[in-house]
């Protein structure tokens, strides 16, 4: 039966299996091509756009631990160029089952590891980029995936950076007030997602 709690959002947290660019979300695997051939593109000169009215597509095939694929489309962007196989991503993923037998919506996805800093995929920022890295920070899942500093970097503003070592500071109790601590642990046998948002 489905649950009556309305939407329940966990993270997706995987790795990038293939990324290419397509011409249309429905384009075959024969009609992709490699990151690598868009080389200098550029959202502005976008030759595809100009000549049919559609930009290209990103697709990106993400995989997470446990085998289960997700493929997804977006307007290829040049902030997208670095992107390659093995690096690591987390997104949220939302649905009206506990059990997510069917998604209902999904975030923009955060790319963790990409050459200068971490790289948002997606039409629409839906996440607070800060926010989300804290707490991604906060609750270990950054760590267990890659070595991100938090000291000294691009990811946050230098006003933050106090509020940040407060945020981190291992004697501290306080959380975020948007998460729920005792809602966020994942039972055990559950079905592979991380952890699991109010």
């Amino acid at each position: 039966p489905q649950d009556k709690r309305g939407l329940y959002g966990a993270y997706y947290v995987s790795r990038v299996e293939d990324v290419c660019v397509v011409d249309d979300v429905l384009a075959v695997e024969g009609e992709e091509y490699d990151l690598e051939e868009f080389e200098g593109y550029s959202m502005e000169k976008d030759e595809l756009e100009s000549v049919v009215g559609s930009p290209w597509k990103l697709r990106l095939r993400l995989a997470d631990e446990e085998g289960r694929g997700m493929q997804i489309h977006c307007r290829m962007s040049e902030d997208y160029l670095d992107i390659r196989k093995g690096m690591n991503v987390v997104g949220i993923l939302l649905s009206t089952s506990r059990e997510f037998v069917k998604l209902a919506a999904m975030t923009d996805f955060c790319v963790l590891d990409a050459v200068g800093g971490p790289v948002w995929v997606g039409d629409y920022p839906y996440l607070d980029k800060d926010k989300f890295l804290r707490t991604l920070g906060e609750n270990g899942i950054a760590d267990s995936l890659v070595d991100i500093i938090y000291d000294d970097n691009d990811y946050y503003e230098e006003e933050e950076e106090e509020e940040e070592e407060e945020f981190y500071d291992d004697d501290d109790d306080s959380r975020d007030d948007d998460y729920d601590s005792d809602d966020n642990n994942l039972e055990e046998g559950d079905t592979g997602m991380l952890q699991k948002l109010k």
